[in-house]
């Protein structure tokens, strides 16, 4: 019965089918769960979706938090979190939720690179307690913030754009 459930439960396939988008491969895992890239087949939009842990599912408050995240980040709607944009169930009982799609690294891969010069330190900083104050402000508070949940994303004009990540 356990091979069983782990089969049930393993790796989605490229080309799986969650509500309107498309699994194109495993990003990574997490406490929570794993995040795949994903693509809408009719209009090419790039997603990254979140999916619960299956050892997670049986646990009530695991599955209420993992709801919550994605309800926060949508209370809060500032452009330094990432948004979340569709929330469902697999068919085997997990949730997840679908958010944006960022091109870019984490804080924590951009450090082990060596040090942030000050002006970019600063620039960091600045977004992080932005979107901070923002959470804040609706009483919702990042569990989790460290440098691996920190994303940087280059935009026009050699600036970064910062989002919080993974509000646990």
């Amino acid at each position: 019965a356990v091979a069983l459930n782990q089969e049930r439960h393993a790796d989605l396939e490229p080309g799986t089918k969650i509500g309107e988008y498309c699994v194109e491969f495993k990003l990574g895992e997490g406490g929570m769960g794993s995040v795949y890239a994903a693509t809408h087949p009719l209009i090419g939009k790039k997603a990254a979706i979140k999916i619960i842990s299956a050892a997670l599912c049986s646990n009530v408050a695991s599955v209420e938090r993992f709801v919550q995240e994605a309800r926060a980040v949508n209370q809060i709607g500032h452009p330094n979190i990432v948004d979340v944009f569709s929330f469902g169930e697999l068919h085997d009982g997990r949730s997840y939720f679908v958010m944006e799609w960022l091109q870019g690294e984490t804080l924590s891969d951009r450090m082990a690179r060596g040090r942030l010069p000050l002006l970019e330190a600063v620039e960091v900083l600045d977004q992080v307690g932005d979107a901070l104050d923002a959470a804040h402000e609706k009483q919702i508070v990042h569990r989790d913030l460290k440098p691996a949940n920190v994303f940087l994303m280059a935009v026009r004009g050699n600036r970064q754009l910062v989002k919080l990540l993974d509000f646990g």
